[in-house]
């Protein structure tokens, strides 16, 4: 794959993160704002609802992988493992670190969990053995 492929395939994964990012976010805010959740749980929660809206985009719009799903899966649950526990951690630490606004910590939560979600989808759980190839 060319650099410019994969420049066109990551600014895809980061259009369907943004998506994905929109539904954390919302989640996260109207759980802490409107039902008083601690906001490490509600951010967590809120990557949860994110990971669900994000694993059909990744899989049809943005890899298009032929991976079986049966393979994908499991794969994608133990990278978003990785994902929830960076995240949470993160989140936290730059919450009482920096003691801003829980959405400044969470925006740089974001932009670094951002390129390891990238690696470990681009090139373990999409990119198996029955990914497509570039024509």
């Amino acid at each position: 794959m060319t650099l410019v492929e994969e420049a066109r395939k990551f600014a895809k994964y980061v259009v369907a993160g943004l998506v994905a990012t929109a539904s954390h976010y919302v989640t996260m805010v109207i759980l802490i704002n409107q039902l008083q959740i601690p906001e490490v749980v509600a951010s967590s929660i809120g990557f949860i609802v994110g990971a669900c809206v994000k694993y059909p985009l990744n899989y049809w719009a943005v890899f298009g992988s032929e991976e079986r799903h049966g393979t994908a899966i499991p794969r994608y649950v133990m990278s978003l493992a990785i994902s929830f526990v960076l995240n949470a951690v993160m989140f936290a630490v730059l919450l009482r670190m920096l003691d801003v606004h829980y959405m400044v910590s969470q925006v740089l939560t974001t932009g670094t969990v951002l390129f390891v979600n990238y690696l470990l989808a681009r090139y373990w759980v999409f990119s198996a053995r029955g990914a497509k190839k570039a024509v």
